[in-house]
This record gives C-alpha cells, sequence and structure tokens, in this order.
C-alpha cells in the first residue's frame, strides 16, 4: 500500500490508528508523534525513526531491518515476529516492548532499556544495556 508520510501523518492526527502493510522503505520519520499507531505487515527497510514516539504502538510481522531507531520511544510496543535485523536500537527506551519471535539477528542495542521487555524466546528481560567503551 502506498502512502505518503505527510498523508500518514494527516490521517494519524485525524484519530486513525490503523495503517497495515505499508511500505515505508527508507522513510523519514524521525522524531514523529505516532504511538499507538498500527503498522502491522508493514516493510520499514532502512527507515529512520530517530526519536520517534511509538508507545503503545502494534509493530506485529514487521520488517524494519537496517533501520534506525535511535532514541525511538517503544514502551510497551507490540513487536511480536518483527524483523529487527541490522536495525540499530541505541538509546532506545523499550520497556516492557514485547519481542516474542523477533528476529534480532546483529541489531545493536547500545544504551538501550529492556527493563521488562519479553524476549524472542518469550523470556522477560530485566537491564538496561550499556556501551562497552
Amino acid at each position: 500500500m502506498q502512502l505518503t508520510i505527510q498523508r500518514l501523518v494527516e490521517r494519524y492526527q485525524q484519530g486513525e490508528r490503523t495503517f497495515h502493510g505499508l511500505d515505508l522503505s527508507g522513510c523519514d520519520l524521525s522524531h514523529l508523534q505516532l504511538s499507538e499507531i498500527d503498522l502491522s505487515h508493514s516493510t520499514l527497510r532502512e527507515a529512520s525513526l530517530v526519536g520517534t514516539d511509538l508507545e503503545w504502538a502494534i509493530l506485529r510481522n514487521v520488517n524494519l531491518p537496517k533501520a534506525n531507531l535511535t532514541q525511538a520511544h517503544l514502551h510497551r510496543a507490540n513487536l511480536r515476529r518483527a524483523n529487527l535485523t541490522t536495525a540499530t536500537l541505541q538509546q532506545t527506551d523499550l520497556r516492557a516492548a514485547d519481542l516474542s519471535g523477533a528476529t534480532i539477528a546483529d541489531a545493536v542495542f547500545i544504551d538501550s532499556n529492556l527493563w521488562g521487555t519479553i524476549a524472542p524466546d518469550g523470556s522477560p528481560l530485566y537491564l538496561t544495556t550499556r556501551s562497552t567503551h
């Protein structure tokens, strides 16, 4: 489904929250307020979501390979079966997010808050990642 970022934001601001199956590959969604949005089955390959508010977002089966989620707010987000391969999640708030069944191969979690996050294997996490330098 094709939809411009401007039109997505307009519809979101009008109260619409469900946007399934979008292709937002390479789009810049940085610093947008998109809490409670449902982007299930969408593709955000190489998208920039720097500082984006995605609290309580539904991101089931979303493809996010190589996406930049630095400083994104994903508190309580549903990322079940999401593909986060090689995504950057630096200083990302993932508190109580659900990553059950997600693919996180080579994803970068530096200085991210994972307190209460459900890991891909279904177990709870209670940690904050730290940088190695």
